[in-house]
């Protein structure tokens, strides 16, 4: 069980490096056509935004939010973002990641809080719009 549970550590922290890796050569590849073909870079960065919601929102404007992408602000948010999340990961024999949470008062805690005992603690997910 140890071994395979370092093997999927490993094979996590290989992820974030492949993803991070991925997201720089995008970025760097969009900064670099940016200067050879504007026009190009926008087409591709609107393709590539239209797989989230970024470019269905009527207020945002390609000439808003377009700058950032590729930045090195950007790159260290994401970086932050993979780091951060590879710490919630949860691997079979593993203890379960002790994840924030926000109670219905609006108090940040940790799930761990809720733990009493062997008594099993379920989580419901919801929206509340």
């Amino acid at each position: 069980v140890g071994a395979v549970m370092f093997l999927q550590k490993l094979m996590a922290y290989w992820s974030v490096v492949g993803k991070f890796c991925f997201m720089v050569g995008i970025s760097l590849i969009i900064q670099i056509l940016h200067l050879i073909c504007p026009s190009l870079a926008k087409k591709i960065v609107l393709r590539m935004g239209e797989k989230g919601t970024m470019t269905q929102n009527p207020n945002f404007k390609f000439e808003d939010w377009a700058q950032t992408f590729g930045s090195k602000e950007y790159i260290k948010f994401a970086f932050r973002r993979l780091w951060m999340n590879l710490g919630q990961e949860a691997f079979v024999g593993g203890e379960a990641p002790d994840l924030p949470v926000v109670t219905m008062k609006g108090e940040k805690t940790n799930i761990c809080k809720y733990l009493n005992g062997n008594r099993p603690l379920v989580l419901t997910f919801g929206s509340c719009t």
